[in-house]
């Protein structure tokens, strides 16, 4: 491929989300990454990505492609009270054996 197409293909979104990805993944972000925003502002383009609990804002040059500045920040937490999928299950899972306990043990008064 000649130097000449190279240029003629511009940066969209896609492959600036690409890029971003990519660029996240070899800072050591492998899991988790969801594109959230790309805006085109100026010659840049950024892309703001989710991490698990870090958001991340990746700027890219649109005529060079280079990273030119990144962030990465803490997600704000949400104000009240919030459960992993994993404590759920196990709160649910306990209480369901307690349940289970209760009621064995009123039919074995019953008989």
């Amino acid at each position: 491929m000649s130097s000449d197409s190279e240029e003629t293909v511009r940066l969209n979104a896609e492959w600036a989300t690409s890029l971003a990805e990519d660029f996240l993944k070899r800072l050591g972000y492998k899991r988790g990454l969801l594109p959230k925003k790309v805006s085109l502002t100026g010659e840049k383009y950024v892309v703001e990505l989710e991490l698990k609990k870090r958001t991340a804002k990746v700027q890219i040059d649109t005529k060079t492609r280079e990273i030119k500045e990144y962030e990465i920040q803490e997600t704000e937490t949400q104000s009240g009270f919030s459960m992993s999928r994993r404590n759920t299950l196990l709160i649910l899972g306990v209480s369901a054996a307690i349940v289970v306990v209760i009621v064995l043990k009123f039919v074995k008064h019953i008989f």
